[in-house]
């Protein structure tokens, strides 16, 4: 069924590697633990649906239409009752044509709630194994030069960020993520205007902020992208205006300051050097 699913979608079941991956590329899921969350967020969802089914349910319990107000116990004025009249008419003629039976009141409470167990049922099935796909399709990719993130099924959701542009990092937990030992690492790269992408998976527009949801190890990921990123800055890679202090509780930027100390002196003897040529000119002069 998995297979069908994903020929229909046209999908594939894991993403292609992030570019200059390399050997140093680490591919994993979340945590089972996070599908388990997940899990029991569909299932309080369900709960819920069939509590309102069953109070709708024992409402028209008595298999006919309610012929009082509920605030008053008095009966509807003669315009709503024609209105049930009406609605009643239409609907029986329709089911005449299209299952070849004409339904009358009762019948009609009948043939909708017999439609709502179905529809809720039937929901039920395909909701409960789109959770376990949907976690099956979520991939993170980690290697030294870039990292990859895809997530979604109906909507697929794929980012591709380069570490040297990384200037934020964040973890997340709610409480159910702490109860079962899970974190969010929200990664925050140059142009994303300092706004989170809050959601549970489904979407998200900021491309400038990725999500690795889910996860055990949310801080042994993060240590490894700063060392990641130290390096990175280092051979004077990423964006030159970003500094070290841009990422979340990392260590400074030695390498470049050894590197622009030089470019300063240099620049100091040249502004000498074009001084005493000025002045030379003008002794000259006169």
């Amino acid at each position: 069924m998995k297979d069908r699913v994903l020929r229909w979608l046209r999908v594939s079941e894991q993403p292609a590697p992030p570019p200059n991956a390399g050997p140093s590329l680490n591919v994993f899921r979340a945590s089972r633990r996070y599908l388990t969350v997940r899990r029991i967020q569909w299932a309080l969802a369900q709960i819920g649906g069939l509590i309102g089914i069953i109070v709708s349910l024992s409402f028209f319990s008595g298999g006919e239409l309610p012929v009082f107000m509920p605030n008053t116990g008095e009966a509807p004025p003669e315009e709503v009752l024609g209105i049930v009249e009406r609605s009643q008419g239409v609907i029986g003629r329709i089911s005449d044509r299209i299952l070849g039976v004409e339904l009358g009141g009762t019948q009609i409470l009948l043939f909708f709630e017999s439609l709502a167990i179905t529809g809720y049922v039937t929901q039920l099935v395909f909701s409960g194994l789109l959770v376990t796909l949907r976690w099956e399709m979520h991939w993170y990719m980690v290697s030294d030069e870039s990292l990859r993130i895809r997530e979604g099924l109906w909507k697929l959701r794929e980012q591709t960020m380069t570490v040297a542009n990384i200037q934020n990092m964040k973890i997340r937990q709610d409480p159910l993520h702490r109860l079962f030992g899970l974190a969010e690492l929200e990664v925050h790269t140059a142009g994303g205007g300092g706004k989170s992408d809050e959601g549970d998976g489904s979407g998200g527009n900021n491309l400038h902020v990725g999500h690795f949801r889910g996860l055990e190890d949310a801080w042994a990921i993060r240590d490894q992208l700063r060392e990641q990123i130290a390096r990175q800055r280092g051979a004077g890679l990423g964006d030159p205006g970003e500094t070290e202090a841009a990422i979340a509780e990392s260590p400074p930027a030695t390498a470049e300051t050894a590197t622009s100390r030089p470019l300063a002196e240099a620049a100091q003897a040249l502004l000498a050097e074009a001084r005493q040529l000025g002045n030379s000119v003008r002794r000259r002069s006169l």
